[in-house]
């Protein structure tokens, strides 16, 4: 509205009117106070009249919307301009449900159209598309004023739209995923600026200049209950320029997008398009989802990105858009593996009807790893399916790979990338890879495969050979069995790869579900020459190895074929055989079962066994120094690949085999010597099995040796071959009991005690104080425990067994020397039943034998058949000392079946001579035997002659009869004296019925049995050697003389005689007063007589008879005796 300027006149002022300054009040108070009040007054009035103005603003937009109204306008008419408003803004017919309506001020033009709760459905499906709280749209002022509804602005707030729904394609074209259309390169500019134009045309055809959407939920999905909330505002300007501001949170995380469009001309070119997309906190961009058990999580995410597009059209329909994502710092949330930095920069531009998308720089850092690609992206014909594909070359003249958790330098490589994009099947497919690095070349191939609403799917097959191992490490994908790459990353250096092959089969929505790949899924292998393999703990290293590192899944299986081990000080172990098994390397805590064989001499592998986790240097005393040897092992052990494993939880066990060990100090206080064997060591426990020299003696060892916290018990079992000196170094002392070799398998008990087992077949045993002895041949096994204490030994649980002999009891030996000894139950010979004991005092033994039965026979046989005169204690031990027998037996047998009864035996040694011996027994038939043995000889008188001479083996056929022997020692140890015997018969004597048969008196003299009156004769008893002098036997019937050697050192019998038939009446003639002497030959006192003799082996005597004899009276006859 026009106004028309004020006329001005000037005004004059009369001198009169003017009036003095100090006339004035404000002269009469301080020009301070008077300012302060004017400014303080002026401000007042300008704030009243401010609000003064508002106020009357406001009542006036009340007393408009009073006057104007929904009334005045009409609820009608309202509705019919907010339904064709919402027509415009979806762009195709839509009914919809209103709540109330009100007009309500507006920041935008005063005055907008308020209406509740808002329902709007396609005409078309009758498919829900928004239902909303508020909607708004504010009028333009002046327009409504005259009559009319012009919408300025709209705000929807408090609303949930279905972004499927609001779509305005056909059910059949949105079935089909927007990334799966082909899309031509050539147009794609052209489709973001004919969309940009739709937006003018939209804000034209509405009358619209600004939207706003409040808190506003878009339903992705309606499957998947997937939405985002958006907040917009957006502004159109009257020179065409386009001004837009979104907030989205998707899955609770954020993204801000800022734009600018400007058209300058109604209907001409888009001149300018700037779009920045950007996370403003990490962690923004879901690339991968995993469902998992009790909580979802997203996985691998990207942060701090920022995505813009821009570009213009020179004309409309030929333009140039360019698109740059940039990373800065984005960290990579690898989930368990933890977070890695990332810095990028992705440029790329489509336009101009080139009819591909240029890639001009695609650069990524990622932690120590710099990735530098440039390529193309052109589509490919199809076959009028309409499926779109493309192909894409991506080439790298200079990248370098390291993973921040591989310990190995930085890998320079060039790269080069082709294949295509199918959009049907949603695959992109990588037909060839190739990687060379400066020492060699891995080749690839790969497919990703898309789905809707799954993290994608991926196949891949990777092969190199001849690379250096350091470089195929570096390419190592850390998702592609992560637990076999972490094993290979920190254990496997050195050497080259062979031959590799790494394969990956993982279906969409696989990745991320919380579950690890299995043996389908992913698997490789690496055969590795020259390579250093790390084992586990402080164990050096296998060195120069050819081995193979092969997985499945989450199983990792290592081979190392051969190698050597170095240890620190120069010693070496030859390694083969080796593997490291590790199943289920997904789950902690994650232990490798390692096997390896290992060889060397004995100081290596002593050294070798003192590295953690094994350490058995805390548990055997031995360094390597101090032994010599060859050596062979296996090792198995647990072997911890994650950390905050306790060691006492770790298995292991190593079995050494030994050849020609020898330690250099004593082990156990012993020298071991020339040892072969095998040793296991376990936790706990370290068991032996071996032969070797124990302080030179020759022994077999089979040992359980508990150590550290175990609570198994010692056991130690230990056969020893002795001798007799190794025996008395071994066990000192028994010389008089034990001669020739032995095998002792000697255990430890629990409580210091040692159990042995003697085996005694090759062993003399002597028990000299009942003079019985085992020969050497004759099993027998003697079985003790030993006590040990510095001065004494003491055998207990003793038991010896043969097969007709056997003995329990203890024995103990002090200084060396047989102290005492108990045998509660002894059997020497079938048939015996007696006891033992025997007692030490001083140089003295006094033994006891008291029982029911004992066979004498060994005794007997060591009395006369040996020709020793006393019962001396065998030699060796307590060979000078005295012994004291007594023995007391209820029943004793000797030789010829001879019984004696009741039998009483004392004897006491002498420290010279023959000592004291006290017998008496009793015959069978009743009769009594004596024996007494003094310092002035032998005395021995039986009224049962015949049993004696059976029971000692001297006579068998003899019978009956008293007998009475007297016997002196003189020198030489030679006894002699005078045997008597009366009244007695020989029986079946061969011999005798040979010289009765020479004579003819031969059908009158039973042979068989014949009696005896009286017999003598000189005896000389001396070493192995008995003599016979003036022997006479007579009787009734028959008579003889005889004198010679009984036997001799070699068993031998000489005798020679008389036999003198019908000796009763031959004698007369020797009784003739002086003819007798002539007629009666002397002693012979018989007229007739044939002479003998007997020579030969004692055991069967040969016999010659002189006939001639017979015919030679008396004293003639000696002129035909044999010499």
């Amino acid at each position: 509205m026009d106004q028309q300027g004020a006329s001005h006149r000037k005004v004059r002022f009369k001198r009169g009117e003017i009036a003095a300054l100090e006339t004035y009040p404000s002269t009469h108070e301080r020009a301070r106070r008077v300012l302060r009040r004017s400014v303080f007054w002026r401000w007042l009035r300008r704030g009243v009249a401010g609000l003064a103005f508002a106020v009357a603003l406001l009542v006036a937009l009340g007393l408009v919307l009073q006057v104007v109204g929904t009334g005045t306008i009409g609820q009608e008419r309202l509705r019919s301009a907010a339904q064709r408003a919402l027509t415009s803004l979806a762009g195709y017919d839509v009914e919809t449900t209103m709540g109330a309506l009100r007009l309500v001020p507006s920041d935008r033009s005063l005055i907008a159209l308020e209406i509740r709760d808002v329902h709007l459905t396609k005409v078309e499906t009758g498919e829900t598309l928004i239902n909303a709280d508020t909607l708004r749209f504010g009028f333009r002022m002046l327009p409504l004023l005259t009559g009319q509804i012009k919408v300025g602005s709209a705000e929807i707030s408090g609303a949930r739209i279905q972004l499927a729904a609001l779509s305005s394609r056909s059910e059949e074209v949105a079935a089909v995923a927007r990334w799966r259309k082909p899309v031509d390169p050539s147009l794609v500019e052209k489709d973001v600026f004919d969309g940009l134009r739709r937006v003018y045309a939209l804000t034209e055809r509405m009358g619209t200049r600004y939207l706003r959407l409040r808190d506003v939920e878009v339903v992705l999905d309606e499957a998947s209950k997937r939405s985002m909330a958006i907040d917009i505002n957006a502004s159109m300007a009257p020179s065409g320029k386009f001004d837009f501001k979104s907030n989205v949170s998707l899955d609770d995380h954020g993204l801000e997008i800022v734009g600018t469009a400007l058209r300058p001309m109604r209907e001409g070119p888009i001149q300018s398009l700037d779009v920045e997309i950007s996370a403003p906190k990490p962690s923004l961009l879901e690339t991968a989802r995993a469902v998992s058990g009790r909580d979802e999580r997203t996985l691998g995410l990207l942060g701090a990105v920022r995505l813009s597009l821009s570009g213009g059209e020179s004309k409309i329909g030929n333009g140039r858009l360019k698109l740059e994502l940039a990373l800065e710092n984005a960290p990579f949330d690898l989930g368990e593996d933890g977070v890695l930095s990332a810095t990028g920069r992705i440029r790329a531009e489509v336009g101009d009807d080139e009819g591909m998308i240029v890639i001009n720089q695609a650069n990524m850092v990622v932690g120590r790893s710099a990735f530098n690609f440039t390529g193309r992206i052109v589509p490919v014909q199809n076959t009028g399916t309409g499926n779109a594909v493309y192909r894409f070359d991506l080439a790298s003249s200079k990248s370098t790979i390291a993973p921040i958790d591989s310990p190995e330098a930085a890998v320079p490589f060039v790269a080069g990338v082709s294949g295509r994009i199918d959009t049907a099947s949603g695959r992109i497919v990588g037909d060839t890879i190739r990687i060379a690095t400066a020492s060699g070349v891995i080749t690839a191939s790969a497919a990703v495969t898309l789905r809707s609403g799954k993290t994608p799917g991926l196949s891949l097959a990777v092969y190199t050979e001849g690379m250096p191992t350091h470089e195929v490490k570096q390419f190592w994908p850390w998702f592609a069995a992560s637990g076999a790459r972490e094993w290979v990353l920190g254990n496997l250096f050195g050497g080259r790869v062979v031959e590799g092959n790494l394969r990956l089969r993982v279906p969409p929505g696989r990745f991320g579900n919380g579950k690890p790949l299995n043996n389908e899924e992913v698997s490789g292998a690496f055969t590795v020459a020259d390579a250093r393999f790390d084992i586990a703990g402080r164990i050096p290293p296998v060195r120069d190895a050819v081995g193979r590192i092969a997985f499945q899944g989450s199983d990792i299986d290592i081979a190392i074929e051969a190698g050597t081990v170095f240890m620190p000080s120069g010693r070496k172990v030859a390694a083969s055989k080796g593997s490291l098994t590790v199943r289920n390397a997904h789950v902690k805590p994650r232990i490798g079962k390692l096997e390896i064989d290992v060889a060397g001499k004995a100081p290596a592998i002593v050294e070798l066994a003192s590295y953690e986790p094994i350490d058995v240097s805390d548990k055997i005393d031995i360094s390597p120094q101090d032994v010599t040897g060859d050596v062979t092992g296996h090792v198995t052990a647990d072997i911890p690949l994650s950390d905050g494993i306790p060691r006492e939880d770790l298995g292991w066990q190593a079995t050494v085999e030994y050849k020609d060990l020898s330690i250099a100090k004593p082990f156990d206080g012993q020298m071991v010597a020339d040892a072969n064997g095998v040793l296991i060591v376990e936790p706990g426990r370290a068991d032996i099995s071996a032969s070797a020299t124990l302080n030179g003696v020759p022994a077999r060892l089979d040992l359980v040796e508990p150590f550290g916290e175990s609570e198994l018990k010692r056991s130690r079992r230990i056969e020893l071959t002795l001798d007799d000196k190794l025996r008395n170094k071994v066990v000192p002392g028994l010389d008089g009991i034990l001669s020739g070799p032995m095998t002792v398998d000697y255990s430890e008990l629990a409580d210091g005690r040692k159990a042995l087992s003697v085996k005694l077949d090759r062993t003399r045993l002597t028990l000299p104080w009942i003079n019985w002895s085992k020969g050497a041949g004759i099993p027998a096994k003697a079985s003790f425990v030993l006590l040990e204490t510095p001065s004494s030994m003491e055998l207990t649980d003793f038991r010896l067994t043969g097969e007709t002999f056997s003995a329990e009891g203890r024995i103990t030996i002090a200084d060396g020397e047989l102290s005492g000894a108990r045998f509660v139950k002894a059997r020497l010979n079938r048939g015996d039943d007696f006891s033992v004991s025997i007692d030490r005092s001083g140089r003295n033994y006094k033994v006891t034998v008291s029982g029911a039965s004992l066979d004498g026979r060994a005794m007997i046989k060591h009395y006369l058949a040996t020709g020793q005169g006393s019962a001396d204690n065998g030699g060796g031990a307590g060979a000078n000392a005295g012994v004291t027998l007594d023995a007391k037996l209820a029943r004793v047998t000797g030789f010829g079946g001879a019984v004696l009864r009741d039998v009483a035996l004392n004897y006491a040694s002498a420290p010279q001579g023959a000592g004291r011996l006290e017998i008496s027994a009793t015959t069978a038939s009743g009769g009594k035997v004596t024996v007494t043995r003094g310092p002035s000889g032998i005395a021995a008188n039986s009224s049962d002659a015949g049993t004696v001479m059976r029971f000692v083996d001297f006579y068998e056929n003899m019978e009956g009869g008293r007998m009475a022997l007297s016997l002196s020692e003189g020198k030489g140890g030679v006894w002699s004296g005078r045997v008597s015997a009366e009244n007695f018969f020989i029986v079946d004597e061969p011999r005798l019925r040979s010289l009765v048969s020479a004579t003819e008196s031969a059908g009158e003299v039973d042979a068989n049995r014949i009696s005896f009156e009286r017999g003598y004769a000189t005896v000389l008893k001396g070493p192995r050697r008995l003599e016979l002098r003036d022997g006479v036997l007579r009787g009734p019937l028959i008579g003889t003389t005889f004198q010679g050697t009984l036997f001799d050192a070699n068993d031998n019998i000489a005798i020679t005689g008389t036999f003198m038939p019908l000796y009763g009446l031959n004698r007369i003639f020797g009784e003739i007063p002086v003819f007798g002497e002539i007629l009666g030959n002397g002693r012979d006192r018989g007229l007739i007589g044939i002479t003998y003799r007997l020579y030969g082996k004692l055991a069967e005597p040969q016999m010659e008879v002189n006939p001639i004899s017979a015919i030679a009276p008396g004293i003639f006859r000696q002129i035909f005796e044999f010499r």
